[in-house]
């Protein structure tokens, strides 16, 4: 992968988790507490991700790739709380 293949790839994975970020954000209100200890510790790594997409490299990508993950897995838990069915860690 060349390295402006490879930076389009990090901005679309950073733009994809800063969408997520922002729609836990919005839902945080309305979580249980176990959900808002998950964000506590998620949002940290959203932080460093954005940081270090900046040196355009592969495991910068992976990097960026896998807490874009972990922000969907938190997203979905949230959305299913809201919808009544019970969050899973």
């Amino acid at each position: 992968m060349n390295k402006e293949e490879l930076k389009r790839r990090t901005d679309e994975a950073l733009n994809n988790m800063r969408r997520i970020r922002d729609e836990i954000r919005v839902d945080l209100h309305l979580a249980s507490m176990d959900l808002k200890d998950r964000w506590t510790e998620l949002e940290p790594r959203l932080a460093q991700a954005e940081k270090l997409a900046e040196e355009i490299s592969d495991t910068s990508r992976k990097a960026v790739e896998e807490v874009v993950a972990k922000a969907k897995e938190l997203r979905n838990a949230m959305k299913g709380q809201r919808n009544g069915k019970r969050p899973h860690a």
